[in-house]
């Protein structure tokens, strides 16, 4: 059971990232590898600042810098290539992910980070050993996804953002303005990756190199719940974190990423388009 608990956990980072990952990709139509990328400087951020600031402090700066930093990015590197299609949108990210990175080693270097912000004494709970920071971390995945679930459908701007995730075209033609919700977009993305980041620096450890295993693992829960349901990739990512922290109790924990594709491979044999996905997917015009 105290397995379960970790994956739960571990599902809950994934969870909260791919959602980010997932509304971006719906709504600007290219997969963002970069996504990764912010998730690790999200992280560092926030450890860097927190000894400064104060934890809170240093998380809501990490957040906000990282989607303003996205909403920049989406503006002066993306908007100007949009009309080129999905393919050389893919290719810019990747060169952001690079150039990030380098930002990043050039920053903070290549040492291990521990996050200063204590879990807590750990107690046992029927089978298994809870602390109260792992809680903390199980709440805030609740409040986001409950959070983004009511943005989506609730506000006039989720509106806005689920009609040109369905038809752009049509959006624009009927007045969206397409502008105002692909900056919200970034931002909110961004922004769920930062706290995916934070959160996984919490429960581990961070270093630069961290971003390139983020995405992998990203990317597998969003194809694996089916990238167009963002509930889906949400249930996905939960799934993911289970079943990785679980193969532990028989395999090597090295492992893990190597269980979540292979899960990916067998589940995409009998349904390619993924777990939670009602309509097959279908390939975006380049």
């Amino acid at each position: 059971m105290q397995n379960l608990l970790f994956g739960l956990l571990t599902g809950s980072v994934l969870a909260v990232a791919a959602s980010g990952f997932a509304l971006l990709r719906n709504t600007e139509r290219f997969l963002h590898i970069a996504h990764g990328q912010f998730m690790a400087l999200g992280a560092l951020l926030a450890l860097v600042l927190s000894p400064e600031i104060g934890a809170v402090a240093g998380i809501a700066v990490a957040v906000v810098a990282t989607a303003a930093l996205g909403v920049v990015c989406g503006k002066v590197l993306f908007d100007p290539v949009k009309h080129r299609g999905g393919n050389v949108l893919l290719f810019t990210s990747v060169g952001l992910a690079f150039v990030t990175y380098g930002a990043m080693i050039a920053i903070f270097g290549t040492t291990l980070r521990v996050s200063e912000i204590e879990l807590g004494r750990a107690r046992d709970v029927g089978p298994v050993s809870v602390a109260p920071g792992e809680v903390v971390i199980l709440a805030i995945t609740v409040v986001v996804v409950a959070g983004l679930w009511l943005f989506l459908g609730r506000t006039a701007m989720g509106r806005d953002i689920r009609a040109v995730a369905s038809n752009r075209e049509l959006a624009h033609v009927r007045g969206v303005a397409i502008n105002r919700v692909s900056t919200t977009v970034w931002a909110v993305s961004s922004g769920l990756a930062a706290v995916g980041g934070i959160m996984s620096g919490v429960v581990g450890s961070v270093t630069t190199e961290s971003g390139w295993g983020y995405i992998l693992l990203v990317l597998a829960a969003a194809v694996l719940g089916g990238i167009g349901n963002i509930l889906g990739v949400i249930g996905a990512a939960l799934l993911l974190g289970v079943v990785m922290d679980m193969s532990a109790l028989v395999i090597d924990t090295s492992y893990r990423p190597v269980v979540a594709f292979a899960l990916l491979i067998a589940v995409l044999l009998v349904r390619p388009q993924g777990l939670f996905s009602f309509h097959a997917r279908k390939e975006v015009a380049a």
